[in-house]
């Protein structure tokens, strides 16, 4: 893997990369507040196949800050920049919780630049209705807007100290220990995930204020490529929510389905990076496969 900083309009990304310059360009965007860290096992994976590409969104990682009144449409047209700078003119993409949501208004809006499409989440993550979606957010990630009210040197502090109580969390998860010693790679994924949370809380509620502005069922709809839905169900959504992708594949009838079951987790632990093999082998499947038309030919 390589690493390397892309200049822009709205600051400096910085990008892995890994794979042949020549191989089919497949672009990596995870969830709020984690940086491209969170995929190096399947860049590992996919790099013999395809030319892969991992950015730290706009406040994540060590990319420069979130810009104030940043929308999702903003960090999906700060990507056509750097496709752009490394003159990448279409794209495979693949999006994973908040990064669904940038892959929609990407394909929505420059249909151009991306060829098949993976819109990956938790059920919360892909209701398409933007009220429902946004109550099930919010249930998830309220305790960035608690206080909202206070003065700003109270409501800096109360961001500070939730912030630590939650990497604090991170740092000793009760699920990683209860199978006795964890992995090295356990620890090293809990380890990552405690530097992204360092790293991207200043960005926090401006990247969950983007999510609740986004329309995502707006931009499902106009999606002219082909998309690959995979809804990670828990126990607890399926009671509360029930699965999306039903409704999904309804609203966009040439799309696939495919449902992974996770248990119950935070949703900040929730990274499908215990499933990466099967995970590479079925974007790969999907990525690579011919169309129709070829077929046909």
């Amino acid at each position: 893997m390589r690493r390397l900083y892309v200049d822009t309009s709205l600051g400096q990304v910085h990008c892995t990369t890994a794979g042949a310059e020549d191989a089919p360009p497949l672009l990596l965007i995870g969830s709020a507040g984690r940086s491209a860290r969170v995929f190096d096992g399947l860049i590992q994976r996919l790099a013999p196949r395809f030319r892969v590409l991992a950015p730290d969104l706009l406040g994540c990682g060590n990319s420069d800050p979130l810009p104030p009144g940043a929308r999702i449409e903003t960090l999906a047209g700060n990507l056509v920049e750097v496709l752009d700078a490394l003159g990448i003119a279409r794209t495979h993409f693949y999006g994973f919780q908040t990064g669904n949501k940038i892959g929609a208004a990407l394909a929505a809006r420059w249909p151009g630049r991306v060829g098949r499409v993976v819109l990956a989440g938790s059920s919360h993550s892909l209701v398409p209705d933007k009220a429902k979606r946004d109550a099930a957010i919010l249930h998830a990630v309220s305790h960035y807007f608690e206080g909202a009210g206070a003065g700003d040197e109270a409501r800096r502090l109360q961001l500070w100290t939730m912030g630590f109580r939650r990497i604090a969390e991170l740092w000793w998860d009760g699920a990683l220990f209860a199978a006795g010693t964890p992995s090295a790679e356990a620890i090293e994924r809990a380890r990552q995930a405690v530097v992204d949370r360092v790293q991207g809380l200043p960005a926090a509620v401006g990247t969950y204020e983007a999510n609740f502005a986004y329309d995502l069922g707006a931009d499902l709809r106009r999606i002219a490529a082909k998309v690959l839905l995979i809804e990670v169900a828990t126990p607890t959504e399926d009671r509360t929510l029930g699965r999306q992708g039903p409704l999904l594949l309804e609203m966009m009838p040439g799309a696939e389905l495919v449902t992974l079951e996770e248990p119950d987790a935070p949703s900040h632990g929730i990274t499908l990076a215990a499933r990466y093999p099967e995970l590479a082998r079925l974007l790969t499947r999907f990525l690579l496969a011919e169309d129709d038309e070829t077929r046909s030919a």
